[in-house]
């Protein structure tokens, strides 16, 4: 898949989860391994990291459980693709140097090799879907362990660059959109509760939105520390669902004032930044939960809020030249939200 392509591209977002997929955008599990025999990435000589690349692409290209994917070299890459794939949540470093990518083409799943580990493997989902993408990105890595030898302690268990990811080398992430407990000022509560459950929460990469993820992979069992995660997960979309039927309860012409308000800027805008949309589409995803607004979904938004950012829409319309007096990105992003509402509703 080339960069043009994933930039137009649906990807996770093609079909969205019932029940709380307006509270969820997305489930990711992050997988941490090195192979037995070479030092951390860090201290690694080029020779030695093209050694550790070929062979675990070699292993990926051979495994049973992995359908098409492409393969990018994160040094070849241009600033303009590594940002679409920052973008995408894909990189967590626009400016990343040095690894190789490995995606696949639903954007299901993909590897980072030689970045922070060896072998650093995502399986994500649209909504909440955990337990799906936790037993599948089990199940390649352990048929990858079949094949390479994986850097183990029985006092330490999997050894990682980042001691507290030692352990079962797991991170389970859901992205949450949280407006509930930001209007009724319990995000700081949930924040403390949380981390004496072991559990962070963290901005995300799309304003408004917030991670969760467990902080530690050592220290108890992988089955303890899923389990774990999973129960904290939904105590906070539990939260989030009843802080949001509360404000509405007690502000309803406010609430939806803002909604109906936020509709109407996005459709008739022409001229609107970044975060201006992000935190319009904000109000009008929790409308679509509210059950106030009914012409747009769930998947409109998901794909909207990574369809309007900067670099996604400079590579659908292949504008390259930012010394163009006559481009202006924020209104491409007032065209592309009136062009597209015109579609869905």
């Amino acid at each position: 898949m080339k960069i043009e392509e994933l930039a137009i591209s649906e990807g996770i977002w093609n079909a969205v989860a019932k029940d709380t997929s307006d509270i969820v955008l997305k489930s990711s599990t992050r997988f941490l391994r090195n192979i037995e025999g070479f030092l951390f990435p860090s201290k690694l000589g080029l020779k030695e990291k093209k050694g550790v690349e070929s062979l675990v692409i070699e292993v990926l290209k051979s495994n049973e459980y992995l359908e098409d994917f492409s393969i990018y070299s994160l040094d070849s890459s241009s600033d303009f693709d590594r940002k679409i794939l920052f973008e995408r949540n894909i990189l967590k470093n626009e400016k990343q140097q040095g690894g190789i990518l490995v995606l696949s083409n639903d954007q299901r799943y993909y590897f980072l090799l030689n970045v922070s580990d060896h072998v650093e493997l995502i399986t994500q989902k649209s909504g909440y879907q955990c337990e799906e993408i936790y037993l599948y990105g089990k199940k390649l890595m352990l048929s990858m362990e079949n094949e390479l030898d994986f850097a183990f302690s029985s006092s330490f268990g999997y050894l990682t660059s980042i001691p507290n990811q030692s352990g079962s080398g797991v991170e389970l992430i859901i992205t949450l959109h949280l407006p509930g407990l930001v209007f009724s000022s319990k995000i700081n509560e949930i924040i403390v509760e949380f981390e004496k459950q072991g559990l962070g929460v963290r901005s995300s990469w799309i304003d408004g939105y917030y991670e969760v993820y467990n902080k530690f992979c050592g220290g108890c069992s992988e089955k303890s520390m899923y389990e774990s995660s999973l129960k904290g997960f939904q105590r906070a979309i539990q939260c989030e669902r009843e802080s949001r039927e509360r404000m509405y309860r007690s502000n309803k012409s406010l609430v939806e004032d803002k909604v109906w308000r936020s509709y109407g800027i996005v459709l008739s805008s022409r001229i609107i930044s970044l975060h201006e949309a992000l935190d319009l589409l904000s109000n009008i995803r929790l409308g679509i939960s509210l059950n106030i607004i009914h012409y747009l979904t769930i998947k409109d938004i998901n794909l909207l809020i990574h369809f309007i950012q900067d670099y996604h829409l400079k590579k659908r319309y292949n504008i390259r030249d930012e010394g163009n007096v006559s481009f202006n990105i924020d209104e491409l992003r007032a065209q592309f939200l009136r062009d597209y509402l015109k579609e869905v509703i």
